[in-house]
């Protein structure tokens, strides 16, 4: 009989500690697992988002709040700029193509987007792939034409079961209000005349229209009539370059030339990963691993009472030829063992974690979070160290089973 039979015979004829041992060991390692996975999920789609664009410009406040609103759609807008801003940004001889946006209004908590019509026909090279991609894609309809017409993002299609054809109102400000509170633009309905394909990204939580429409409504609702075009205003300036090696250049010409802020989207992002969320992402896999740490006090524990109950056992294996180093490689083995399955078992438990969080990030970030993928290096690294954390409080129960008196414990048979 081999030791991993015997160790396995062990753990099966005590299954209820061996089940909360394990089911220990995988708290841990699920909830490690998920904060490794989703925080490289997201941080993999918000960088691959911030890259969309090169530059982001928008009214002076913060750069990062800027980024959230105009190109996630998550946050409040820093401001407007003026329309002339805008013109003589997209004139510039570095800019390959620069798109305007216009926020104020929202559909059901759905930012209403103002931009122009060329932007969905915008593509763009991920730089760690070098695959061209084009985040606007037509999955029935056609891109407006005229004013109060509107393409709406998969999701919003989705949870408001809108058509092409249908017709809503938008409300001003970019959070769901109760029924009757708040100010809605009951004469401007839009018209749906576009459905995007899903992108697994922010524009898939958003309402596009004309830039013109987004400005008449508020005019009109405000002074009754239209003003000139001079004294339109945009939320921010989405803007890709022609060399991506210019952005700083850029980005000093823009905070220098005009009344507005410009910045890089990317950098913007990565600050927030490594100075904000790294600090949360530390202090839960502290919590994960002061868990393993338990476990592993668990498993000590637990070997530990073992030994001290089959000590009649280890000592007739002994007096059959077993050797103490065959006795202490058993007791190892059942240490392993548990944390194994604890591994695989927390590994499940974190991708059903994930999976689940990824449903309520799709719907409420638009971001599309993958569970069950290749592991990283960072999370073999944590399965490892969980691994090394069980083996080594086998180490304890089984120097006491190699300390085994076996005369003394034959004589109490």
């Amino acid at each position: 009989m081999s030791l991993w039979h015997i160790a396995w015979s062990y753990l099966w004829n005590r299954k209820l500690t061996t089940c909360l041992t394990i089911a220990s060991v995988a708290l841990g390692v699920g909830l490690i697992y998920s904060v490794l996975t989703l925080r490289e999920e997201t941080r993999k789609r918000f960088e691959e988002e911030g890259q969309i664009f090169d530059v982001v410009v928008g009214a002076k406040g913060s750069p990062l709040q800027l980024v959230l609103s105009a190109l996630y759609f998550m946050d409040q807008p820093t401001g407007n700029i003026a329309l002339s801003d805008y013109e003589a940004i997209r004139q510039h001889e570095d800019v390959a193509a620069a798109f305007p946006v216009g926020l104020g209004d929202s559909y059901h908590g759905y930012r209403i987007v103002g931009t122009s019509r060329d932007i969905f026909d915008y593509t763009w090279t991920n730089a760690s792939s070098g695959a061209v991609k084009k985040p606007f894609t037509l999955a029935e309809g056609q891109l407006f034409d005229d004013h109060m017409e509107a393409v709406v993002g998969s999701t919003v299609a989705e949870t408001e079961g809108l058509k092409v054809g249908d017709t809503f109102i938008g409300a001003h400000g970019f959070t769901e209000l109760p029924e009757g509170m708040g100010h809605g633009h009951e004469n401007h309905p839009y018209t749906v005349v576009g459905i995007l394909a899903p992108s697994g990204g922010a524009m898939d939580r958003v309402v596009f229209c004309s830039l013109d429409s987004v400005w008449d409504v508020h005019h009109q609702d405000e002074v009754g009539d239209k003003a000139d075009l001079s004294e339109k205003q945009v939320t921010a300036v989405l803007v890709s370059l022609h060399s991506p090696g210019s952005r700083f250049e850029f980005v000093d010409y823009v905070n220098e030339s005009f009344n507005a802020m410009a910045t890089i989207p990317v950098r913007q992002i990565q600050n927030l990963y490594d100075n904000v969320l790294g600090v949360a992402k530390s202090i839960l896999l502290t919590v994960g691993y002061l868990v393993v740490v338990i476990s592993a006090i668990s498993i000590l524990i637990g070997l530990y009472l073992s030994i001290l109950q089959r000590k009649r056992d280890l000592a007739i294996m002994r007096a059959l030829g077993a050797s103490a180093s065959e006795i202490v490689g058993s007791v190892l083995i059942e240490a392993l063992l548990v944390t194994v399955m604890g591994i695989f078992a927390g590994w499940l438990v974190g991708n059903l974690v994930c999976s689940v969080l990824s449903v309520l990030i799709t719907q409420n970030y638009g971001l599309s979070i993958s569970a069950f993928g290749a592991l990283t290096s960072d999370e073999i690294t944590a399965f490892s160290i969980v691994a090394l954390v069980g083996l080594m409080a086998g180490i304890g129960p089984a120097w006491q089973a190699y300390r085994t008196d076996v005369a003394r414990d034959l004589a109490e048979l």
